[in-house]
C-alpha cells in the first residue's frame, strides 16, 4: 500500500512540477533512454527540458527535434539498418566460454590489444570521426539548438581546461558530436575556439547541468557494471577497470542532487553493442513502467 501511494504521489508531483531530464552517456546502453521517453509520452508526463551527455545527448536531441519517443525509435531503426555505426565483432559477453578460451582467439585478442595500444601512442585519435559524423547527420536535422521546440542542451568538456561546457545554443549537430567525442577514440570538436570532448569525462550523468533554472531533475543512469575481474587480465583491461571504478565514485556524487534516479538494467552491455538495440529500448521502457507502478501485462 505504501509503495503504491508513493508511485501515485510521484506521478502527481511530476505533473504539477515537470522535471528536467538528465540522460547519461553509455553508448549502446543509451538506447534505454528511448524506452524511457516512450513511456513518458504514453502516460502524458511532460518535461521542462532535456540535457544529455554523449549518447544521452544524441537521444535527447532527437527527442527535442521529433517530439516523440516513438519517432526517435523509428529513426534509430533506420540508422542501424543502414549500418551507419561501426559494427564490432560479436560481443565477448555473448560468446560461449569455450570459444573465449580457444588459444587462437586468445592470441588474436592479445595481438589486437597490442595494435590498439601502439596506434593510440602515435595518433591523436583512433578514429577520424567520419562514421559518427555521418550517423549524426542522418539522425539530426541541420538546425540550431535555440530553435528547438523542447529546451535542450548537450554537455562536453574543454580538453584544455577540464571545464564542463553546457552547449545550449548554436548548431545542434556540432554540439552533439562534441558531447560524444570520446577522448583518444574520436577527435575533439572545436566550438568557439575551444577543443571539446565527451562530457562523460567528468559528467557522465549531467544532473548539475540539467538543474539550471529548472528543478527537480529526473536522472537516467545507463552506466556499465564493473563486472568480475579475471586473474589473467592484461594491463589495458586493468587500467580500464580502474577508470570504471573512478567514474562510479564521481557518478554517485553527481546523482546526489537528482530528485529521482532511474537505473535500467543495461550494465551488462558494452558501449558498441548496437545489435542489442531492441533489448536496450525495452529494458528502459520496463524500468520506467516499474517506476510509475504500471505492471507489465
Amino acid at each position: 500500500m505504501a509503495t503504491e501511494f508513493l508511485r501515485t504521489a510521484r506521478r502527481i508531483v511530476w505533473k504539477m512540477r515537470p522535471p528536467a531530464l538528465a540522460l547519461g552517456g553509455g553508448g549502446a546502453r543509451g538506447f534505454a533512454h528511448i524506452g524511457v521517453l516512450q513511456e513518458l509520452d504514453r502516460h502524458s508526463l511532460p518535461i521542462r527540458s532535456v540535457t544529455g551527455t554523449s549518447m544521452g545527448a544524441i537521444v535527447g536531441a532527437m527527442y527535442a527535434c521529433l517530439g516523440s519517443g516513438d519517432a526517435v525509435r523509428e529513426r534509430w531503426r533506420e540508422a542501424l539498418a543502414r549500418d551507419l555505426l561501426p559494427s564490432p565483432p560479436q560481443s565477448s559477453h555473448s560468446r560461449s566460454t569455450e570459444v573465449q578460451k580457444h588459444p587462437l582467439l586468445q592470441a588474436a585478442r592479445r595481438f589486437r590489444n597490442r595494435l590498439v595500444v601502439s596506434f593510440a601512442l602515435h595518433q591523436p585519435s583512433m578514429l577520424d570521426g567520419t562514421s559518427i559524423a555521418e550517423a549524426v547527420e542522418f539522425l539530426l536535422p541541420d538546425v540550431h539548438i535555440e530553435d528547438l521546440p523542447i529546451r535542450f542542451s548537450a554537455v562536453a568538456v574543454d580538453l584544455d581546461t577540464g571545464e564542463s561546457v553546457t552547449l545550449d545554443a548554436g548548431p545542434l549537430r556540432t554540439a552533439v558530436k562534441a558531447s560524444g567525442a570520446i577522448p583518444g577514440v574520436l577527435p575533439a570538436v572545436e566550438i568557439n575556439g575551444r577543443q571539446l570532448v565527451d562530457g562523460g569525462v567528468i559528467s557522465e550523468i549531467p544532473v548539475r547541468e540539467a538543474h539550471g533554472a529548472y528543478r527537480p531533475v529526473f536522472a537516467v543512469d545507463v552506466s556499465m557494471d564493473l563486472g568480475e575481474r579475471s586473474e589473467n587480465d592484461i594491463a589495458l583491461n586493468t587500467m580500464m577497470r580502474t577508470q570504471t571504478m573512478t567514474a562510479a565514485v564521481v557518478r554517485q556524487d553527481q546523482l546526489r542532487s537528482a530528485r529521482w534516479i532511474l537505473r535500467p538494467e543495461v550494465g551488462h552491455a558494452t558501449w558498441s553493442d548496437w545489435d542489442l538495440f531492441e533489448e536496450m529500448v525495452e529494458t528502459g521502457a520496463k524500468a520506467m513502467r516499474a517506476w510509475l507502478g504500471i505492471l507489465d501485462t
